[in-house]
């Protein structure tokens, strides 16, 4: 069973055997450290040789003993097609620095410290970092956030801004803790507590039998139990529960992600004015460091390099004073429903030009699926559907299976984006034994539930992979995704062009599109007359395709105006593209189909 984590280094295999120092990432540093942390039974970790021009930003010089440096082409091609750091885990890939971090906490070889939770360092329900950075404020800020803080710092000589990520940490540290069983966990502490104060009493009790004779000792009844009682309706600011660690009373992963990074930044601005402008955080950096089982950690970062910054009239912004929790009430949610007027909508599909849009095609399928002979693991009818359910996903599948296998050919790398439990994928890798389907999904969940149903229909053509849409950086020959929601389509639609492969979408969640730092809207020079806000405002329309909705002709429209701009980007990149609508129009309100081969 092939279980190993791999890094990325920037100092080749012979360098590496005149100097015993190699260059790592700082991505890999934190990995590295958590490994000899943890110690995980029967997991590797090997060192990846990176060539080309050093950055660095992220370099850390380090000295290390009977390390082995392995060139890109002497490891798994799975491994090179994502972003470092990675784990394979037999037919699994896993990367992401939160991803793998768990991954070899699971494996841990060394008991839990006292000041871990029960469950050890994932938390209550293993759920630390579970989320994706994609939906999780906290899994960002420990896995992008304060990477891309340290790099920055790293890359300068001066400190001219306390940068905005610390100072959100800091926040975060003054705001209550939020847990799911945050009352249990109250109850427990108090009670622990109590038992401290008792055996007090108890000692001091016998201390003074000792001294006084009792004549008759008096019957008294417990008051424990009641005190014990906590109200569920208590403000969680009156539960007394403080962030002695990042997530609150208990040690975890993100604690040592963290840790690594402001050893850094500490060493870097200098631990004197560090403590004085974030005191929260320089005490909980504190009781992080005092922790003697961490030596392991501890006796690395003092061989990382680190250049101290020149501290001069430093600004110190304004930043908004919320938690990094995302259920913070005072959050601003900039992705907060939109409410669009009836007139905003008609004044942005007016604004359409003649030739913008695509010809909608008609999608007749020539055959169809015989679904009585597809097994258990690919067949929605196994699941716990209702029927009506059951007959619409089959629907679905069928549009989308019929349509790759009208333009697969044997030895196809086809990637499931968004993939989730795999009901696509898994049907694709059934009809195409000879070609080879990625299930690329970025929560852990849905794909153990996926990975389960691959196991159990004996399938040796998929391959599953935790990440991120991101973190995916390598060739294939057909993309799919169906329902990949809002700017994950798009996401999707880039690695194709990108990839020069053919792809097959539908597309969903219109009404969620927003730019990001990756992504323009409208995305082609064929829609560029249309400015952002009418864009977002069809975008919105365009959700509005329920079921006898009255809206639902014109959110149709909407669907198809968004479609023909994804579909006009691809033409730009030599793409030939047809826009269809999946065949029942009932098997779901998203029901375009963007199909596209590279001429």
């Amino acid at each position: 069973m092939q279980n190993t984590v791999y890094l990325e280094t920037f100092t080749s295999p012979a360098n590496y055997q005149d100097s015993h120092k190699i260059d790592i990432s700082l991505e890999s540093l934190v990995s590295y450290s958590i490994y000899k942390f943890c110690s995980p039974d029967g997991v590797d970790i090997k060192f990846v040789y990176k060539n080309g021009t050093i950055d660095n930003v992220s370099v850390f010089t380090q000295h290390y003993e009977n390390v082995k440096i392995y060139n890109a082409n002497d490891i798994p091609w799975q491994v090179r097609s994502c972003n470092f750091p990675v784990v394979k885990y037999e037919d699994t890939i896993i990367s992401g620095l939160c991803g793998v971090a768990r991954h070899i906490c699971k494996y841990r070889s060394m008991k839990n410290l006292s000041h871990e939770h029960e469950e050890g360092l994932l938390g209550f329900r293993k759920s630390c970092l579970q989320a994706p950075n994609e939906v999780s404020i906290w899994t960002k800020f420990c896995e992008v956030d304060i990477i891309k803080t340290v790099n920055n710092i790293l890359g300068s000589d001066q400190l001219q801004e306390i940068p905005k990520n610390l100072i959100r940490f800091e926040n975060h540290l003054n705001k209550p803790v939020k847990l799911h069983n945050i009352y249990k966990i109250a109850r427990e502490l108090k009670k622990e507590n109590m038992n401290l104060n008792s055996n007090e009493i108890k000692q001091d009790t016998k201390e003074m039998s000792q001294k006084e004779r009792v004549s008759k000792p008096r019957k008294w009844k417990s008051n424990i139990k009641k005190s014990l009682e906590i109200d569920c309706t208590t403000k969680i600011e009156e539960l007394h529960i403080s962030h002695k660690f990042a997530e609150g009373p208990f040690l975890t992963l993100a604690d040592l992600i963290l840790f690594i990074s402001y050893y850094i930044i500490i060493q870097s601005i200098g631990t004197t004015y560090f403590e004085s402008l974030l005191p929260l955080t320089y005490k909980w950096f504190d009781n992080i460091a005092n922790i003697t089982e961490l030596r392991n950690i501890l006796d690395i970062l003092p061989k990382v390099t680190i250049k101290p910054l020149k501290i001069d009239n430093v600004i110190v912004p304004t930043i908004d004073d919320v938690s990094l929790y995302k259920s913070d009430p005072k959050r601003h949610n900039p992705k907060k429903r939109l409410f669009t007027k009836e007139s905003d909508i008609e004044n942005a599909l007016s604004a359409l030009q003649d030739g913008m849009e695509l010809k909608i095609t008609y999608n007749k399928m020539n055959s169809g699926i015989k679904w009585d002979d597809i097994p258990n693991g690919a067949n929605p009818c196994a699941g716990h559907l209702p029927d009506d359910r059951i007959v619409r996903k089959s629907q679905q599948l069928e549009n989308l299976a019929l349509a790759v296998l009208n333009i697969a050919k044997d030895g196809d790398l086809i990637v499931d984006f968004c993939s989730g439990s795999g009901h696509l994928g898994i049907l694709l890798a059934h009809l195409l034994p000879k070609c080879t389907v990625i299930l690329l999904e970025n929560k852990e969940q849905s794909l153990l539930r996926a990975r389960a149903r691959v196991h159990e229909m004996c399938l040796k053509n998929v391959l599953l992979f935790q990440c991120n849409l991101d973190f995916f950086v390598g060739k294939f020959d057909i993309g799919i995704a169906l329902h990949a929601c809002g700017v994950a389509s798009d996401l999707v639609l880039d690695k194709c062009l990108k990839a020069n492969a053919k792809f097959v979408l539908c597309p969903c969640c219109y009404g969620s599109l927003h730019a990001t730092d990756r992504l323009t809207y409208p995305r082609s020079a064929k829609f560029s007359s249309i400015n952002i806000d009418q864009y977002l405002c069809i975008g919105h329309a365009a959700d509005q395709t329920h079921k006898d909705h009255h809206l639902a002709e014109r959110g149709a429209k909407c669907m198809a105006v968004i479609d023909s701009d994804r579909a006009r980007l691809a033409e730009e990149f030599g793409y030939r593209v047809t826009l269809s609508r999946l065949t029942p129009l009932s098997c779901t309100p998203k029901n375009n189909l963007l199909i596209g081969i590279p001429c």
